[in-house]
């Protein structure tokens, strides 16, 4: 005697095809993700290297937009650069003597995005190096979520990267959502 097995078969397929394509669509878009991300790391390594060798912010920024791509674009508002030189003050009798300040700082970028060293602010002045007005005694230059690496007088530089990651596949359909920005930051 001959069974007709073929519904079953179809109804096997239907039940594994949806949990089937979104763990292909969930591959996909994870790899496209840490692509971007490894796009998004290696820029704001280059950012640090470039302002530590000297290079003023405001060149820094022209560079980096110069070599951006992608997910990487300053022209169309999905992509933030912040370049921050930390300072340790080595004025003694300053109010910040041996404290990280914030010694210049530079943004550039319409995508919204503030930078992870926090301090109160600060006034700057104008570029191309956009150096703090009174960086050994203004206290609210005060870099303090800094890791202790810093030397009597030495400097840190650090770049940020903030960037839109858009999504290739419809996997935010089946309810799996990835972050929308990416971030990193370098030390140098």
């Amino acid at each position: 005697m001959k069974r007709n097995d073929s519904g079953q078969a179809v109804l096997e397929f239907a039940l594994v095809v949806p949990f089937v394509l979104v763990l292909a669509l969930g591959v996909i878009e994870v790899g496209y993700a840490l692509l971007d991300q490894h796009v998004v790391s290696k820029m704001t390594r280059e950012g640090a290297n470039l302002i530590s060798r000297d290079t003023s912010l405001a060149d820094a920024a022209t560079a980096m937009v110069n070599m951006s791509s992608r997910p990487v674009n300053f022209s169309n508002g999905s992509s933030r650069v912040i370049f921050s030189v930390i300072r340790n003050v080595a004025t003694v009798g300053a109010s910040n003597y041996n404290r990280p300040v914030l010694y210049q700082r530079y943004a550039y970028g319409s995508l919204a995005g503030a930078s992870a060293l926090n301090n109160a602010g600060g006034a700057f002045g104008p570029g191309p190096e956009f150096q703090a007005l009174n960086s050994d005694n203004d206290t609210s230059l005060q870099i303090t979520n800094l890791p202790a690496v810093m030397t009597l007088g030495g400097m840190l530089y650090v770049t940020e990267i903030y960037s839109r990651h858009p999504l290739i596949t419809p996997l935010d359909q089946f309810g799996i959502q990835l972050p929308p920005t990416l971030y990193s930051i370098a030390y140098f």
